[in-house]
This record gives C-alpha cells, sequence and structure tokens, in this order.
C-alpha cells in the first residue's frame, strides 16, 4: 500500500473531506450508543447530527434544537439525505420544552451554540449519570478554545475533560453531578 493509499484511507482525513464516512472518528468519541435518548444543541454541523442519530437507531430518540428557522432546515435536510429519524425543535436557549433528566447524552456544537447559556438547561434535561459532549471544530467562526469550554463545563457538570484535541477537532466531555 502506497503513502497515498495510507493517507486517503485515513477516517480523519476522510472527514475532513467530506467523504461519508467522515464522521466514524467524532461518533465513536462521542460514544452515542444504540437507544441512547439523545440532544444535539448547534446545527453548525447537520451530518454530525445525523450521523449521531444514525447510531441511537430507532430504539432511541434524537432530538436537535435549532434557534432559527434556517438551521431547523438544515437539520432537516441532513436527516433526510442520511435517512434518519431526527425530531427538530425550533427553540430560544432560555427555555427547553423537556423534562428533567429526559436524555442520557447532550452533544453541543461549541461553535454555534452559546455554551455558557446552554449549560444549566443541559443540566436540568440531562439524566442523572448522562453526559454532557462538546465539540470545537478549530476552523469554525467563533470556536472557543477546548480549555475554555472545559473551564466553563466544570461549573456546571463534574468531571469535566478535553477528551480528544487534534486535526481540527476537541471533544469535551462531563457527566451530570454536582460542580468538582
Amino acid at each position: 500500500m502506497s503513502l497515498a493509499e495510507v493517507f486517503a484511507s485515513n477516517v480523519l482525513v476522510r472527514w475532513l473531506r467530506g467523504d461519508p464516512g467522515r464522521y466514524d472518528l467524532l461518533t465513536r468519541m462521542i460514544d452515542a450508543r444504540l437507544g441512547d435518548r439523545l440532544l444535539t444543541v448547534g446545527a453548525g454541523d447537520a451530518g454530525l447530527v445525523a450521523a449521531l442519530a444514525k447510531v441511537t437507531g430507532l430504539s432511541g430518540k434524537a432530538i436537535a434544537l435549532a434557534t432559527t428557522a434556517e438551521d431547523a432546515n438544515t437539520l432537516h435536510l441532513a436527516a433526510e439525505r442520511a435517512g434518519v429519524l431526527v425530531e427538530v425543535a425550533e427553540v430560544e436557549a432560555a427555555t427547553w420544552p423537556f423534562a428533567e433528566g429526559d436524555f442520557d447524552l447532550v452533544v453541543v456544537d461549541a461553535a454555534s451554540a452559546p455554551v455558557a447559556d446552554v449549560l444549566p438547561e443541559i443540566r436540568r434535561v440531562l439524566r442523572s449519570g448522562g453526559r454532557v459532549v462538546l465539540v470545537v471544530r478549530h476552523k469554525a467562526p467563533g470556536a472557543p478554545p477546548p480549555a475554555e469550554v472545559q473551564a466553563t463545563c466544570a461549573a456546571h457538570f463534574r468531571g469535566a475533560r478535553v477528551l480528544f484535541d487534534r486535526d481540527g477537532a476537541a471533544i469535551v466531555e462531563a457527566l451530570k453531578g454536582q460542580p468538582g
């Protein structure tokens, strides 16, 4: 196998080039599972939302929050292209129409969602022991540094840590619990 073939088969390279399997690495790192009740916040990467919904499957639930009609449309189109079920809710950041503990996993696009503003509401809708994962796409306009996202997250969740940071993306993960 030539060096060019190795490079072309790399999951991260495929993700950066926009290939269908480009979300493989991120979905593995986020660790969504079949049957998870998933909430996504921020429409900065609608393809990732669709890829995560594919993982949770029909036995789970995937809801994507959009703050504008344009974002809602983008999320609908991505789900339709991927052939997955995603319920899209257009809501304000302040109050969400979900009960306490409704979700197992919340994934936030840190560049397109106001992280500090949404964390208290995420804490309310996340079940005890649930996880919040914040994805930082370094090249996205307005993307905060991963260390800043981790510090903000640590004020609301326990065990906030940068799980992954390389090749243009970072993942910050934390568990629902009292601030450490």
